[in-house]
This record gives structure tokens, C-alpha cells and sequence, in this order.
């Protein structure tokens, strides 16, 4: 019995079989680079989240100060010192019965 040589296979059966791997090849190759594409697509989609994530985290870290600052400011303006001292500035007094003036209307039945 001889063995079966290279040479002896038909040349059309020789191409379609090399024809085959060279379409598996290239759907391997296509499918390997789709998922190397999808990967770093999500890496960069990944990388976006994070930046914003970063900027939302600065802004929230500005409102608070910002918060913080506007509630101080509203305890200062509605203290008990500050109210006072706005009163005087319009020519408000304290009650003082030595300055109480009372005007008498007549024709009245009281």
C-alpha cells in the first residue's frame, strides 16, 4: 500500500480546501477584531464616564461650600445683633414710656 501524497490529491480538492481556511481565518480574524474594537470602544466610553463623574464630583464639592456660605451669611443677617442694628439704622428705639405720647380725640364716647 502506498501512502497518499500531497501530489495526489486532485488540484480542484486542494483549493477548495485551502479556500476553507482562508475563510475561517479571516472570520476568526473579523470576529477577534470586532471584540478588540467593542473592548476599547468601552474602555473610551468608560474613560468619558469617569471625567464626568470627576466633574460632577467638583461641582457638588462647590455647591456645598456655596450652601455653607449662604447659611452663614442667613444666620448673620437674622441675628439678634444685626436685626438691632438694622432697627436703629431706620430710627427705631426701644419702647420708652417717657417718650409714649397719647392723643385725645374729642367728640368721642370714650
Amino acid at each position: 500500500m502506498r501512502g497518499v501524497r500531497f501530489g495526489d490529491v486532485p488540484r480542484a480538492e486542494r483549493s477548495h480546501r485551502r479556500g476553507g481556511g482562508i475563510a475561517l481565518l479571516i472570520a476568526v480574524g473579523v470576529v477577534a477584531s470586532g471584540l478588540v474594537f467593542l473592548y476599547l470602544w468601552q474602555g473610551a466610553i468608560l474613560s468619558g464616564l469617569r471625567a464626568e463623574r470627576a466633574k460632577a464630583i467638583l461641582a457638588l464639592a462647590e455647591l456645598e461650600r456655596v450652601k455653607l456660605d449662604l447659611a452663614y451669611q442667613v444666620d448673620r443677617a437674622y441675628s439678634l445683633d444685626e436685626i438691632a442694628r438694622r432697627a436703629r439704622a431706620l430710627g427705631m428705639v426701644p419702647f420708652d414710656e417717657e417718650r409714649t405720647r397719647y392723643i385725645v380725640l374729642e367728640g368721642g364716647g370714650h
